[in-house]
């Protein structure tokens, strides 16, 4: 028996149904796919990877079990890790830049209910004290550990909610066109999590016409019917009961209060040290790379591309 594969978690009755309905994952094939992954990465002479099978079969579900999807996949995963270090290196938890957003809260996991087997959620606000480039780390570095550890995610998808309160105009004058192109491009190309839904509440106006003139139109079809832009009025009657019931308690959901659930997600970042210390060791040499080179997806200043969200 591969030990690799042994190092694979169980998942759930339904999250097996859900995988194999909507991922095509089937336990036949499982090891042999697996290991001509593994084979093939260990052929990438540009790419210094996590190669795990843990880490291995997420990118295969989430690309539904499509190995050559996977490969472009992990491929752009470490490559735009490589070409953003502003925003996926130097994530320690006890730097100073990631202790003020354990000070401020910024990220919050909201519980499901037991046994559910449906997308995971994150809770995301803002503070001035933070910088929109750190909250994009801080952010990333949640995907991060959702793709490691939580397997409703890489399986039944995300859902993000920001409350959008606490932004400020100095937030604002920071969403240059290169800076939210490379957190598009990252969120379409890099991580293998289905976006299910992305709904902002209480989204003042400069941020609503953002959205819509330097966001939207470049946006696919499939994307723009996931957002949803909530105003300050009105935002707890158009997200519906479903959504309202998951949201903190002090948003008049069902959910245990905010500053408790910011409080667990620090409390599991400070556990990832280690890992992200790591992390910083895995990378892409672009010199070395013999195929299709990711930096022309990346932000030039006024200039996007539009994107294709599966």
């Amino acid at each position: 028996m591969n030990l690799k594969i042994q190092s694979i978690r169980a998942i759930s009755e339904k999250l097996s149904d859900t995988a194999a309905k909507e991922l095509n994952e089937d336990p036949k094939r499982t090891r042999e796919t697996l290991e001509a992954f593994d084979e093939w990465l260990r052929k990438q002479r540009h790419l210094q990877v996590r190669n795990d099978y843990q880490h291995l079969i997420a990118f295969l579900r989430g690309c539904k079990w499509s190995l050559a999807r996977a490969k472009q996949k992990i491929d752009g995963y470490y490559t735009f890790k490589t070409l953003i270090p502003e925003m996926f290196r130097r994530r320690d938890p006890l730097s100073e830049e990631m202790q003020a957003v354990l000070r401020t809260g910024l990220v919050a996991l909201l519980p499901n209910g037991k046994g559910h087997a449906g997308p995971r959620t994150l809770f995301i606000t803002f503070h001035e004290a933070i910088s929109m480039v750190t909250a994009s780390k801080t952010i990333f570095s949640a995907f991060d550990m959702l793709l490691i550890e939580d397997d409703n995610a890489v399986i039944s998808g995300l859902q993000i909610i920001i409350d959008f309160a606490g932004i400020t105009a100095g937030h604002v004058l920071q969403c240059t066109p290169a800076f939210m192109k490379n957190c598009a491009t990252c969120i379409d190309r890099m991580y293998p999590m289905r976006l299910n839904k992305l709904i902002t509440i209480n989204t003042p106006k400069p941020v609503e016409v953002i959205y819509n003139t330097l966001v939207k139109p470049f946006f696919s079809d499939k994307l723009k019917k996931r957002v949803f832009v909530l105003p300050v009025q009105g935002w707890k009657e158009a997200v519906g009961n479903d959504i309202l019931s998951l949201l903190p308690l002090e948003y008049g959901g069902d959910n245990l209060p905010l500053n408790y659930l910011k409080d667990e997600w620090s409390r599991k970042f400070k556990s990832y040290r280690d890992w992200f210390i790591e992390d910083d060791n895995y990378s892409c040499d672009q010199t070395l790379r013999s195929s299709y080179n990711y930096s022309q997806d990346l932000g030039l200043e006024g200039s996007f591309r539009k994107l294709s969200i599966d």
